[in-house]
């Protein structure tokens, strides 16, 4: 019996302006790569993914947020090739807060929650199943500033991470700093409120930017200084764990020893959880991290993707992943055993690349 096609999300910046930023991907069982279809957007830099509901964030000065429905245009109950598929516009909404860059679904409260990178915020959207939003809601994080002068000279909310008692964690590029956020909502009819429960304090010039959290542990990769920190956490306690250079050899104020820019961007867990990767811009690598220890992952290998700007990726499987190459416009898998990368699928400018169940 032959495999399923595996489909993924793909969200695109626009440099030349408005135009195809969404894609339906897939990759069938020999390992060939095709869109099945696109929509227009601006800046999709990020997209998450409720059933047939897909959200955009438009990372772009007025900030906004997006909604579409991917129709399959199933015949007979079946999508066959995907030829009739079709992803279309429901809503939009513009919230004001600069540089939209990550959302995530909070379901349980019926709303979207925005990471603003330029805004130095965190917006909740109201939506429907049906994808339609409601009028947003916005929380400044408090204000912060770090030694890097020229990234840290305020708050950057760069990404958000559920926990499993049910809170938010944001991280604050800027602010050197991951704040814990409750959504408040009396009705699915009342406004949704954010509030700040708990901030986790980072070592000055840190620059956190993505998170993991699970098992009772909190990973956090440093866009600034080049290095993975690794917190106990739960609901009431939080205690550092240890830290891991992100590249090899070790990065030092954020470059590495050849000269080369180190700026970390995604960190992703293999299905296993055996492994941790994290993608390192500049040096254009992925990072591999033996992770059997999860509260003290280990460097274990830095493999070379070929393209520039590794901005975000995906695990198939513990040994391979697919990595969205924003300055090579591309899609490039990689095998994590062999160190084999090749070029998957041609893009503009990829930024996110979300697998679809």
């Amino acid at each position: 019996m032959t495999a399923a096609p595996r489909r993924f999300a793909v969200g695109c910046y626009t440099p030349d302006g408005a135009g195809p930023a969404v894609h339906l991907v897939e990759r069938d069982a020999e390992g060939g790569w095709r869109v099945v279809t696109s929509a227009a957007a601006s800046n999709a830099s990020f997209l998450a993914v409720a059933g047939d509901v897909w959200f955009a964030v438009g990372e772009d000065a007025a900030g906004s947020v997006v909604s579409l429905r991917l129709d399959l245009g199933e015949v007979d109950g079946a999508d066959a090739d995907g030829a009739h598929a079709s992803l279309v516009p429901i809503a939009s909404v513009v919230h004001g807060e600069a540089d939209p860059c990550h959302v995530v679904v909070a379901a349980d409260h019926g709303v979207l929650l925005v990471a603003n990178y330029t805004g130095g915020s965190v917006t909740a959207v109201p939506f429907e199943p049906s994808g339609e939003l409601g009028r947003p809601v916005t929380l400044a994080l408090p204000h912060r500033t770090g030694p890097v002068a020229d990234r840290q000279e305020a708050p950057h909310a760069h990404q958000l991470a559920a926990t499993p008692w049910g809170t938010y964690l944001v991280s604050d590029l800027g602010g050197d700093a991951i704040h814990e956020l409750v959504v408040e909502r009396v009705t699915d009819a009342a406004a949704p409120t954010l509030r700040i429960v708990r901030t986790l304090e980072l070592p000055p010039g840190t620059g956190p930017r993505h998170l993991l959290v699970g098992g009772g542990l909190l990973h956090v990769v440093g866009e600034l200084d080049g290095r993975l920190h690794t917190f106990e956490l739960d609901a009431a306690n939080v205690a550092p764990s240890g830290t891991e250079p992100a590249a090899a050899p070790p990065a030092e104020g954020g470059s590495g020893a050849d000269g080369r820019v180190v700026q970390p961007s995604h960190l992703d867990r293999a299905p296993s959880g055996r492994l941790f990767t994290a993608l390192v811009r500049g040096r254009d690598t992925v990072s591999v991290f033996e992770a059997t220890d999860a509260a003290h992952p280990r460097l274990a290998a830095e493999l070379p993707i070929g393209a520039a700007w590794p901005r975000h990726h995906a695990h198939l499987d513990d040994r391979t992943v697919v990595v969205a190459a924003q300055e090579g416009n591309a899609l490039v898998e990689l095998d994590l055993v062999t160190g084999a990368a090749r070029g998957a699928l041609e893009l503009t400018a990829p930024a996110c690349v979300v697998p679809l169940p």
